[in-house]
């Protein structure tokens, strides 16, 4: 049986049992956050050369921050695409905070986390603590690009500590906030305005770009007007902008969710833990790769190569050509681009550009960012990380506590376990195996009447 994430149930309460059993090791919820500093240390000796930021309170001796980067992320992130997708997700244990993530994507589409930290919220004196310890771990001389939503401490700490940096916003959140503030419109045109906004995200050129928002501003002049006041479109259009989607960064709070509710130290080994997997089982995955391009960027490339080959192509020199499809467009190879924009957008040949490489002679592969080549994909998973043996790890007795939990109030109620999916967000729907109906319930929870 599987979960709305399509996880196996008998798994995941196997891993929760190991993970349980780990408290006699690491300490429960209180005692974990002193097991932070020899954690750590343990870490630094078996992982040379990562980055360990722990911060806490000299005069109370408790708990404030903590940011980890493990080596093998830092030194490999050069071989994914200069896009960091930025976010936050809360814990559900006992002393509750925020684990604030930086994640890349490899050229085959895949997660790469590169690092993460714990902190008590999303404040922008958080947000600006983590994203400097950031810039001392990532290559400053790549022309970087962030993906986020709008949370406003994350907004004004961009501009001081990467201020040259891109920032995108993510455009699943746009739509919901543009839907949370149409308040007394009905479900109809909420969709309609939203699929509008989308129009605009993805128009390839601002000429389009600017017909689509006006046909958007036509639908709701007051709403759109005050919604798009304080939003520029060179954080969200593709226009202007060549990514605003942050899947990365929700597959990630996916990936870890199980581990949020562990005690600190634990969940700090338990993403260790997962990181060094998933790069072992890539490079080892990656090895049989007999292809130029990544299996997913190779399928692609394949794909637009068939919905090319009945176009019309016209060469003009060397490099530029002219398509036909439905409409026209002039493709330059020499400086890889293509009047639908796609091509500079994506860093991936449009179809246009396929085309025209099929009628040059030349080859396709060597116009094609390295970072979606297997062997620059390869060289993204060379990295090492160790395991961390807690066999020799020294006894703890209260008395040699030097860090102390933060001070936590419980709120009353009782505490959410599942992740409340967004506004606008669409979630997996299963079929219930007794109802045989579609939703979010199983055989077990099936409340229908039979």
């Amino acid at each position: 049986m599987k979960d709305d994430y399509g996880l196996d149930i008998s798994y995941r309460v196997a891993w929760l049992g190991v993970e349980k059993a780990r408290n006699k090791v690491f300490g429960d919820h209180a005692m974990s956050f002193d097991q932070l500093r020899w954690y750590s240390n343990v870490v630094m000796e078996n992982n040379p050369h990562n980055y360990i930021n722990l911060d806490f309170d000299q005069q109370t001796g408790r708990f404030v921050r903590y940011f980890i980067a493990f080596r093998a992320c830092i030194d490999r992130f050069n071989g994914c695409r200069p896009l960091l997708f930025l976010d936050g997700t809360f814990f559900k244990g006992r002393f509750k905070g925020t684990l604030l993530a930086a994640t890349a994507k490899d050229g085959n589409q895949g997660l790469f986390p590169i690092a993460f930290a714990i902190v008590d919220s999303e404040t922008s004196s958080n947000w600006e603590w983590f994203l400097r310890h950031l810039a001392e771990v990532v290559d400053g001389a790549r022309n970087l690009t962030f993906v986020s939503d709008r949370n406003l401490g994350l907004i004004q700490s961009m501009v001081v500590v990467f201020p040259a940096a891109h920032h995108a916003f993510c455009l699943l959140h746009l739509q919901m906030n543009l839907r949370d503030r149409m308040k007394y419109v009905n479900a109809d045109q909420k969709v309609g305005l939203m699929r509008k906004l989308r129009d605009c995200a993805y128009a390839p050129t601002v000429t389009s770009f600017n017909q689509k928002i006006e046909i958007l501003k036509q639908c709701s002049p007051v709403a759109v007007g005050n919604f798009l006041q304080d939003l520029h479109p060179q954080h969200w259009a593709n226009a202007y902008f060549s990514e605003m989607w942050s899947n990365a960064t929700e597959s990630f709070n996916n990936w870890i969710r199980e581990a949020r509710q562990l005690p600190i130290t634990q969940l700090v080994d338990a993403i260790r833990g997962k990181i060094m997997e998933k790069m072992s089982k890539r490079k080892v995955k990656s090895s049989a790769w007999v292809g130029e391009l990544c299996p997913k960027m190779e399928k692609r490339l394949m794909s637009e190569f068939k919905d090319s080959r009945h176009w019309i192509v016209s060469q003009s020199d060397d490099n530029v050509f002219e398509v036909r499809s439905h409409l026209s467009v002039l493709v330059d190879i020499g400086n890889r681009s293509c009047s639908c924009f796609q091509w500079q957008l994506n860093g991936f040949p449009c179809p246009h550009a396929v085309v025209a490489f099929r009628n040059s002679g030349k080859n396709v592969y060597d116009y094609i960012e390295p970072f979606y080549h297997v062997m620059k994909y390869r060289a993204a998973y060379e990295g090492l990380i160790h395991p961390i043996s807690t066999v020799a790890k020294p006894k703890f007795t209260p008395s040699d506590y030097l860090i102390a939990p933060p001070i936590y109030k419980r709120p009353p109620g009782r505490p959410n376990r599942k992740r409340i999916p967004s506004k606008g967000e669409v979630v997996q729907h299963i079929r219930c195996g007794r109802c045989g109906k579609m939703g979010h319930h199983n055989n077990k929870t099936c409340k229908e009447a039979m």
